[in-house]
């Protein structure tokens, strides 16, 4: 919804303390990275991926993990199958400090894998995984996965596969993400039907530019994007989108009609990767200008703490 600063904290900011910067490269592979379960980058092109973005708010002070799927691209065989030349590297870096090697392999033909270099395979030189605050990095094995995104598109289980990666932040001013204690789901018809209530309820704000109502909805989301940019609370966070966000400019002349509680029990489903965060595939609040022509989307996905309804989690 809102893009956050691109410099370092400011001294006497009441968010963290430095801004955290992801970075991923990878070659020869679809990639979907998620932080902390929530879905970040999706990479489907067959050119090398080169992805940067600030994290501050994807971060909490302690335990942190990174989930890496991935599907091998051979560009000589024009087909999706394991070969050598598959590589993927990510790094976290705090503020202006040197980066922290959270991940850092090329594909082993003989073990059917990703396997560790010590080298980073992109520059050549010693992988360093402690830096700053960032430290306990350590990776898990590769599961089966699919990656899905969006109109029926999704990756074959053959070779797709997902893999954990965990290190720790020593950063208090982390404090914690927007979907923290929230419930594992599974998709069942109640679910469903609590998370379209959600979904129209979220509709009918934007619909109506009520602030109150945004808030409500958005609670959790809007109380962790008010900690990062040093608002005092999730109205002021409220205030700042609806002022500024595209789908609730002047140019907007309606919504698309919101999905139908039928719709709704057949969809498909976005989930983040410990499946906490949640969303409908194709049907997000989208805007519509005065010649009906698509105008903004707003891209978010749902939470829930047990025994609550869904609020909005994440963007």
């Amino acid at each position: 919804m809102v893009g956050l600063p691109s410099r370092p904290w400011a001294q006497g900011s009441k968010g963290p303390q430095n801004n955290y910067t992801l970075s991923c490269f990878a070659r020869n592979a679809t990639v979907e990275l998620y932080v902390n379960g929530a879905p970040t980058a999706l990479h489907t092109s067959l050119k090398d991926m080169a992805w940067t973005f600030f994290v501050p708010d994807f971060l909490r002070d302690g335990a942190n993990r990174i989930d890496i799927a991935y599907e091998p691209l051979n560009p000589e065989e024009r087909n999706y199958t394991p070969n050598p030349d598959v590589a993927i590297q990510a790094e976290l870096a705090q503020g202006r400090e040197e980066p922290a090697i959270l991940f850092n392999a090329s594909y082993d033909m003989e073990e059917g894998r990703l396997a560790p270099r010590e080298t980073e395979i992109f520059s050549g030189i010693p992988v360093r995984r402690d830096a700053g605050s960032i430290s306990r990095v350590g990776a898990g094995s590769e599961e089966p996965f699919v990656i899905r995104s969006g109109k029926g598109n999704a990756t074959r289980p053959e070779y797709t596969r997902i893999l954990g990666v965990e290190f720790q932040i020593d950063d208090p001013s982390l404090r914690d993400v927007a979907w923290a204690g929230t419930e594992p789901l599974t998709d069942t018809p109640e679910m469903r039907e609590a998370l379209w209530q959600a979904m129209a309820q979220l509709y009918q704000a934007v619909e109506r530019k009520d602030r109150a109502a945004f808030v409500e909805i958005a609670r959790p989301y809007l109380s962790r994007l008010a900690y990062i940019l040093g608002k005092p609370d999730a109205e002021a966070a409220a205030a700042m989108i609806l002022e500024s966000a595209p789908w609730a400019s002047d140019k907007v002349a309606s919504l698309r009609p919101l999905m139908s509680r039928q719709e709704a029990r057949d969809a498909a489903l976005l989930f983040g990767s410990d499946r906490r965060l949640v969303c409908f595939a194709d049907y997000q609040v989208a805007a519509l200008d005065h010649d009906g022509d698509f105008l903004s989307l707003l891209p978010v996905y749902f939470a829930r703490q047990p025994s609550d309804p869904f609020r909005v989690c994440f963007s």
